[in-house]
């Protein structure tokens, strides 16, 4: 299996705020070291930056996002992080993460 994770850099050079939770939780988990490559979607050189030629690629409009080769040639694409670790590494995360996340992709939805 082959893991990249794409994270986005900031203006001001600093990850995004998800993208650097996101990396924290690896690290605290002891999985950073899974992830074969961490590539940038680089705000200040969008139309050169890997990570946002992969998020183009894949139509993908959020970071940070997993794309996971297989053995066996079969790749998927992770937009959520939640769905990321219970799928491969068969963790699950709290729902309030889960729910949080959610909320911070489909910022139209809301709570009655």
């Amino acid at each position: 299996m082959h893991i990249k994770l794409v994270q986005k850099i900031k203006f001001d050079g600093n990850p995004c705020r998800k993208s650097a939770r996101v990396l924290n939780n690896l690290k605290e988990l002891n999985l950073l070291g899974q992830i074969d490559e961490i590539i940038t979607a680089d705000e200040r050189r969008p139309s050169d930056s890997e990570g946002f030629n992969l998020a183009r690629k894949y139509k993908i409009s959020s970071a940070p996002f997993f794309i996971v080769t297989k053995k066996e040639g079969l790749m998927q694409v992770y937009t959520a992080y939640y769905r990321f670790m219970k799928d491969v590494f068969n963790i699950s995360v709290s729902e309030e993460d889960e729910i949080s996340e959610m909320m911070a992709q489909n910022p139209e939805l809301d709570y009655i």
